[in-house]
């Protein structure tokens, strides 16, 4: 694993000011404080508006002429309708005369025939000559052709009749509406509109102080309603300025905790690095010593509970030798706190020694002379069972007891010898995927470390070209 030296923590950034909010508020106070002022002059001059008025007669003498003006109008407004819609029907209908007799020249301007009663000349003189006989056979034929010619073409002129009496009722039309025009005269109307006009005037001129008097108040309010817009704008605008500079300010605090991530990403890197290689250590340290299972400490708490002189082979367990009875005692309970099979019976008793002597003296008399005492402990024989082993009986059986208490040690304990290999093995790769990683975060490192030459290089060429330009503003 490369040696990498300890990066020191990033160095304080450059103070981004905030813009004054306090300074802000005081330029908008004032202004509030002049557009009070300004409210109160407009509302005395509404007040001055409000009491310069003309005369009470004069004014309702004038309410009614213009009531009455207004009333002259509508009516103007109505003899104007009248007037038109008359005239567009006079030209709807002159439109319509002069299509049909349109339609009436382009049937008649092929033909000599002015109507019917001409045609049937024609058709007579014909049909005579066809019947004198002195006509050859070819213009016989001619003269037959003309005649069917002659009474289609009449069919033909039968329609135009038609027509032509239409175009005479749209002309009596035409004349009834231009009679009409006459009756809707607007001159007696305009006389009285001329007339109420006057009068209205020379109340005008009559009061016409008063209403200067009230243009000048007018205009003043006008000004003052103006300037009080101007100090809204004014208000308005202090408020976009400053949203302007706070947006600017959080866009700047944006980009200096960007380039202060950027910058510190080398620093955040090696203290990562750091914390896995200090769990490597802790791994490692706690690798270095075996593991024993439960199970194991269990047997050889038993075997010593039987057979307190009994040597075993490996170094590690000759400890339990120098517990006292009460030591071993306290180690079985605690052994013993696991749970039973369920056809598990437990056999409890007075606490007594481990071992009871063959033959005992009672010393409560006959009552207990002949009461049999236990070979083992509760607990010592609770642990047999967990184990499937036989209590000993007797004294004779307790060797028995051990080989089999040796065997099953034998196998716990290269169970967790086996333990102990796949904790470590597990351990190991656990270590190994750590180092990975660190060595993965050494290449970042180290090409952080890179960018971060490249910034600064960058930084001393531009600092000169902005000192020049400080110096020009200057």
């Amino acid at each position: 694993m490369s040696e990498i030296f300890d990066i020191e923590p990033p160095k304080q950034r450059k103070f981004i000011k905030q813009p004054d909010v306090e300074q802000k508020n005081k330029k908008i106070d004032k202004l509030n404080e002049e557009i009070k002022k300004i409210e109160a002059s407009v509302t005395s001059i509404s007040t001055q508006i409000d009491s310069t008025t003309t005369p009470t007669a004069e004014a309702e003498k004038r309410k009614k002429l213009t009531n009455e003006l207004r009333k002259i109008i509508s009516s103007q407004d109505e003899i104007k309708k009248k007037r038109h819609d008359i005239n567009d029907q006079i030209r709807s209908i002159d439109s319509s005369i002069k299509k049909k007799i349109g339609e009436i020249t382009s049937k008649t301007s092929k033909y000599n025939f002015k109507n019917i009663e001409e045609i049937d000349i024609k058709i007579k003189k014909l049909e005579n000559s066809i019947e004198s006989g002195n006509l050859m056979l070819v213009e016989e034929k001619k003269a037959l052709k003309e005649i069917t010619t002659l009474n289609k073409l009449k069919k033909d002129f039968a329609g135009i009749e038609v027509i032509q009496k239409s175009i005479d009722s749209d002309k009596v039309k035409v004349q009834e509406l231009k009679n009409s025009l006459s009756t809707v005269s607007n001159k007696e109307v305009q006389t009285k509109f001329e007339s109420i006009t006057k009068e209205l005037d020379e109340l005008s001129n009559k009061n016409k102080g008063i209403q200067t008097k009230r243009d000048e108040l007018f205009n003043k309010r006008r000004t003052l309603q103006n300037e009080k817009y101007e100090k809204l704008k004014e208000i308005r605008q202090i408020r976009d300025d400053f949203d302007a500079k706070f947006k600017k300010f959080k866009s700047d605090m944006d980009n200096e905790r960007k380039k202060r991530v950027e910058e510190e990403k080398a620093y955040t890197l090696s203290l990562e690095r750091k914390d896995l290689l200090e769990e490597i250590k802790d791994l490692e340290n706690g690798s270095t010593g075996s593991a024993t299972s439960e199970e194991v400490t269990s047997i050889k708490s038993i075997i010593l509970a039987l057979d307190p002189s009994f040597k075993f082979e490996d170094a590690e367990s000759n400890f339990l030798e120098s517990f006292n009875n009460s030591s071993i005692d306290k180690v079985i309970k605690k052994v013993s706190e696991v749970v039973l099979p369920d056809d598990s019976e437990i056999i409890t008793k007075e606490e007594e020694e481990f071992f009871a002597p063959t033959t005992t003296k009672s010393k409560k008399g006959k009552k207990n002379k002949n009461k049999k005492k236990q070979l083992v402990d509760s607990h010592v024989a609770t642990q047999l069972n967990i184990f499937d082993i036989a209590s000993p009986a007797s004294e004779e059986d307790i060797p028995k007891v051990i080989d089999e208490l040796k065997t099953k040690l034998t196998e716990a304990q290269e169970k967790a010898i086996e333990a102990n290999k796949k904790n470590q093995a597990q351990t190991d790769a656990k270590i190994a995927k750590i180092k990975e990683q660190v060595a993965e975060l050494e290449k970042q490192i180290v090409a952080e470390l890179a960018k971060e030459k490249e910034r600064i290089a960058a930084s001393k060429e531009t600092t000169p070209v902005e000192e020049e330009k400080e110096e020009d503003s200057a």
